[in-house]
């Protein structure tokens, strides 16, 4: 599998990329390639095509949670790839909002495009495998709680501001004879828990690696707490860490401490091969 990223918060220093916060991965396995996220607008377009990649091939396309810095580019997307669909979970299109010492602002997608383009958007609430090796997994076992990061982002339903329990969320398996390999856009429902689900659908199936954002804000998430999703990752045997976007900066130090050179910072214009 290769794995190359469009979108992310920082350039890495790659000439003639643009960053933003946000996070897309071209994803590439079995003769299929899918986008998963699609970062605030069209830029991961013109990141690609600096790439000498072309994504009018492009297979799928998939929006891991209803946030506008992982599908605001989906009218860009659906464009560039008019005959490409795009996977979202039931409940993605609600309105998502974050709290600040401003009020209330709202992130979530433009409702205007979702309805707009209806017919070309796949929502799904269970399991699905779209392609074969590539799986969606939608319903997540939660025996681990959610980041601390989450007590600001809410769902606003008629005039009220509720917790948001990330029920839009879903992540991607991709399975090859090696392993598998699972994709997150933020791990707003916890990193392990995504991992976990994945080994019980896949069970004695190595773990290749763990890549995306996995929501451990510096300000938010206690340095104690990242060590043990470290060494949890570790003994779930997860070969790789490869994260960026809300993952912050101290986090990444204490998984790289925990992962040695089996973790990567990712950043714009980033690929492996996994």
């Amino acid at each position: 599998m290769r794995l190359t990223t469009l979108i992310e918060d920082i350039s890495g220093g790659v000439h003639d990329l643009v960053p933003q916060h946000g996070l897309s991965f071209l994803i590439e396995s079995r003769d299929r390639t899918v986008l998963f996220d699609m970062g605030q607008d069209g830029t991961f377009i013109r990141n690609a095509e600096s790439l000498g990649l072309d994504l009018t091939k492009v297979d799928a396309g998939i929006i891991s949670h209803g946030h506008y810095d992982h599908g605001g580019g989906l009218s860009s997307f659906l464009a560039c790839a008019p005959h490409a669909p795009v996977y979202l979970k039931a409940g993605a299109g609600e309105a998502s909002y974050a709290r600040d010492i401003r009020g209330y602002r709202y992130i979530g997608l433009d409702t205007g495009i979702v309805a707009a383009e209806a017919g070309r958007l796949t929502w799904i609430s269970t399991d699905t495998e779209i392609f074969p090796g590539f799986m969606l997994i939608t319903d997540i076992l939660d025996p681990e709680p959610s980041p601390p990061g989450n007590r600001a982002l809410l769902l606003r339903r008629q005039e009220n501001y509720t917790p948001d329990p990330f029920l839009h969320e879903l992540f991607l398996v991709v399975d090859e004879d090696d392993g598998i390999s699972i994709i997150t856009g933020c791990g707003h429902s916890g990193i392990l828990n995504m991992v976990y689900t994945a080994k019980e659908r896949y069970p004695g199936r190595p773990v290749k690696a763990v890549a995306g954002g996995f929501h451990l804000t510096d300000r938010e998430t206690p340095p104690q707490l990242v060590r043990y999703i470290g060494k949890a990752l570790k003994s779930a045997g997860c070969g790789r860490v490869i994260t960026g976007h809300c993952t912050g900066s101290r986090a990444k130090e204490i998984l790289r401490e925990e992962f040695g050179n089996r973790f990567t910072a990712v950043f714009t214009g980033y690929s492996t091969w996994i």
